[in-house]
């Protein structure tokens, strides 16, 4: 009957630890994502600031993959 108390709290303990892990994995990610609107938006700004203040337009290509 020990053991498998035993036994059970180890189980219990290693799904906090994965369920733990797992929270702060899709936090990362969630910063990530933010990071990266972030920069794409600072991106589109400068490309749109620099179309208007040069003299004459020349085609430039920006893509950005989502």
């Amino acid at each position: 009957m020990n053991e498998v108390s035993e036994r059970e709290k180890a189980l219990e303990y290693m799904l906090e630890s994965l369920i733990k892990m797992l929270g702060k994995s899709n936090q990362r990610v969630d910063d990530l994502n933010k990071r990266v609107l972030q920069l794409e938006s600072l991106i589109r700004e400068t490309v749109m600031q620099n179309s208007h203040t040069q003299e004459r337009p020349t085609p430039k290509r920006f893509s950005i993959m989502n």
